[in-house]
């Protein structure tokens, strides 16, 4: 069996994680931070600013490629279901599917500009959070759309304020909801295709505008659907209280919010079966086959907590500090094999169970981690300087057991063990990071922006039982890296319409905890981080009813990490070569005139590696890097005059490979280009039924019904010759949403 988890370090109840997050502040002190959650020329504050751009580029004072999606674009268009990977597909360069359905299928092959999940920083607030093992993220177990207020993604290493483990791929950064200025009351529901339904409500007072005044604001909602797989239910429960205080000329901000989620984890689906089946397939309700859907149980529960305070104590200085924490915890069951082949998804013999039985895997992995940023910002007329600290501390959980999912037992498959125990471990993530940016207006039409970060990671692993069932590694493994990480950004203005901007920065990142999962892991693991030098520039033009942005990029990934074995057979991994991203983007809406506007923008990317072999023996100079599509773009035409609001929007993804050796890996890891359209439909009601903002939406997502392939994992049965095992997108779904001020 595996490791017990100890609840009192990974709490998964509301009230013991609020007793965590008053022991950090506690610990570090009532201080808080707010400029440093702000990407430069980007107002936290736009989903409450009725002139906020709804959905395209930042700000002509960018200095880097960044896009932004306003709360009133949210509100607007999106999926009322959606997640952060959802809403994302609306921005540039950004892939990510959901074949169950937005909000009930974590988004799946995500990338930014062709870098998969883990290779960008996912922010909240300005505080970044990832899984401390690999830096991926999990979609669905945080910040559904009715508690995000606006997402901006900023589409390069960032300056030395951007933190996070893996920023070469860029930085999605989440704002919650902002306090509004009067106080008021909302409920909301939804329900639609697949049984797919929804009801929250949102609470709120007004934002403290002096000394002495408390805000406060509650967002809580419950969704749940049968999924458009067949018999993949899921239900999530979300709850957000924040709330902002004013004293002594200084504010503090407090946060916390909480995801739980039940569901049956949706597995991917054979190109046969969508033949025999359709595009819905999915689980079975029969406890005999190896696809019953209660051999995918899955539970989740996640949880997020700040306080920031910031405060100026003199003329142009402000001082603030985040003390922070956010945990996960995920158990379910899994089958074992590929579900279409009986050999291969049964027990077996010589395990003590009957040996047709359907073998499966029971696994647990739970995380705790706590931060703090401190940081100070000083301007005046030449410029602005700001340099801080940021800390970090994780700990990591993980363990699997090989059962029998016919009768519940488990039994001994780590066969040189004489265990169940497939991996048993737990593992601590370290890290320090100071860091400086200073913006220097050199000139009344330039603006120029240097950065730097010393990042200082240490791993710390102590296995039971690598994963594998490989042997113990006979007490704690240890593994420091570091990084220094410059950056340096122009933006100049050609005249009050048009700006150019242009920078050059170095990412980083910070190596797997997967490289110790090898028989002798302190030997396995001798990556150093991958370093990415990253050159981009682009205009940005905005006058009247037209902005418009148009950017080039290089990025050079050096040390790429891959796997080999030595003379002795020991697998390690090591640095060896280097992999290059190029391309171009462009996003810009128009206003048309008669309530009509006009969106657009679009990416050409081309990654190939440069060095022969570094993923698998048959990749050569010039292959595609996996994951790349050769293009995105998103069409969109925008209706708003009177009580109506109306959108069109069509996401295009090129073609891509998803095999570890990109178009090495040949056809069977091939994704063919694809296309959906979603629309959306709102009328505002005050005028007919007298009550003040009511307003009635009808979403239809796919609206074509097309079923394209979205993500293929190669040969279901590997070296029989067996179909594509593939996810495919979502079918032609109706929702019809409800919201009015109480």
């Amino acid at each position: 069996m595996t490791r017990s988890i100890d609840q009192a370090s990974y709490p998964s109840n509301l009230f013991v994680s609020l007793l965590y997050l008053g022991g950090i502040l506690l610990c570090n002190g009532a201080h808080g931070e707010e400029s440093a959650t702000q990407l430069p020329g980007v107002d936290v504050r736009a989903s409450a600013d009725a002139h906020a751009p709804e959905l395209g580029p930042v700000s002509p004072e960018a200095s880097r490629p960044q896009s932004v999606l306003s709360g009133r674009a949210i509100d607007a268009f999106a999926p009322k279901f959606a997640d952060f990977g959802t809403l994302a597909n609306l921005l540039p360069s950004f892939v990510s599917s959901a074949p169950n359905g937005n909000g009930f299928d974590a988004a799946k092959s995500i990338t930014l500009r062709g870098f998969p999940d883990g290779q960008f920083n996912v922010t909240l607030d300005g505080i970044p959070f990832a899984d401390p093992d690999g830096f991926g993220h999990h979609s669905t177990s945080v910040f559904p759309a009715s508690s995000i207020g606006q997402l901006v993604i900023d589409r390069s290493p960032g300056s030395g304020s951007s933190l996070g483990y893996s920023g070469t791929g860029g930085t999605l950064a989440i704002t919650s909801l902002a306090l509004p200025t009067t106080s008021g009351a909302e409920v909301y529901g939804a329900y639609g295709s697949f049984a797919t339904s929804q009801a929250g409500t949102l609470i709120h007072t007004a934002a403290p505008t002096e000394d002495g005044q408390t805000g406060l604001l509650l967002n809580a909602q419950h969704l749940q659907s049968d999924g458009a797989m067949a018999h993949a239910f899921g239900r999530r429960d979300d709850v957000l209280l924040k709330s902002e205080s004013r004293f002594a000329g200084a504010k503090l901000t407090l946060l916390y919010t909480y995801d739980n989620y039940h569901y049956f984890n949706p597995p991917s689906v054979t190109t046969d079966q969508l033949s025999s089946i359709g595009s819905n397939a999915g689980f079975s309700l029969n406890p005999a086959s190896p696809d019953y859907n209660e051999y995918a149980k899955t539970d989740r529960t996640a949880d997020i907590g700040y306080a920031r305070l910031e405060a100026s104590p003199a003329t142009g200085l402000t001082l603030s500090e985040t003390a922070y924490t956010y945990a996960y915890r995920n158990t379910g069951l899994s089958s074992n094999g590929d579900i279409t082949l009986a050999k291969s998804y049964q027990v077996g013999n010589g395990f003590g169970v009957a040996p047709t039985d359907v073998a499966g895997r029971s696994s647990t992995s739970a995380y705790r981690t706590f931060g703090s940023i401190l940081q100070a910002e000083h301007d005046d007329a030449n410029g602005a300087l700001r340099a801080g600290l940021w800390l970090e501390h994780s700990h990591l959980t993980g363990g699997r057991d090989a059962i029998d999912l016919t009768t519940g037992v488990f039994y001994n498959a780590n066969v040189k063990a004489a265990s169940s125990a497939l991996y048993d471990y737990h593992s601590t993530l370290d890290s320090i990071a100071p860091y400086a940016d200073y913006e220097w207006k050199a000139a009344p039409s330039l603006i120029v922006r240097g950065g730097l970060r010393y990042q200082y990671v240490r791993r710390g692993f102590d296995a039971r039982v690598v994963p594998n069932s490989r042997p113990p590694t006979d007490g704690e493994i240890k593994r420091n890296v570091h990084s220094l990480l410059p950056s340096l950004e122009a933006n100049y203005a050609l005249n009050q319409s048009t700006h150019l901007y242009a920078q050059w920065a170095k990412g980083a990142l910070v190596p797997n905890q997967s490289f110790f999962y090898t028989n002798n892991p302190a030997l396995g693991n001798q990556a150093q981080p991958q370093t990415s030098q990253a050159v981009q520039g682009g205009v940005i033009y905005s006058a009247g009813p037209v902005n418009l942005t148009v950017d080039a990029y290089q990025v050079a990934l050096r040390n790429y990490v891959s796997q080999i074995t030595d003379a002795n057979k020991n697998t390690l991994f090591v640095n060896d070569g280097s992999v290059r991203y190029r391309g171009v983007e462009f996003e810009g809406n128009v206003e048309l005139g008669m309530g009509f506007s006009g969106l657009v923008n679009g990416s050409v990317i081309r990654a190939e590696f440069r060095n022969d072999g570094i993923a698998t023996a048959a990749q050569r100079v010039g292959d595609t890097i996996p994951l790349v599509p050769t293009y995105t773009g998103l069409l969109g035409l925008l209706y708003r005059k009177g009580p109506w609001n109306a959108s069109v929007l069509a996401k295009l993804v090129g073609m891509e490979y998803q095999g570890p050796g990109g178009s090495a890996g040949g056809n069977d890891r091939r994704v063919a280009p694809y296309h959906y359209v979603n629309l959306t439909l709102t009328r505002q009601l005050d005028d007919w039924i007298g009550r003040r903002n009511t307003t009635i939406s009808l979403q239809v997502s796919n609206l074509e019904n097309r079923t394209p392939i979205t993500d293929s994992a190669g040969r279901a049965a590997v070296g029989a010759g067996g179909p594509l095992l593939v996810n495919v997108l979502a079918r032609r779904s109706f929702t019809l949403y409800l919201r009015t001020a109480l």
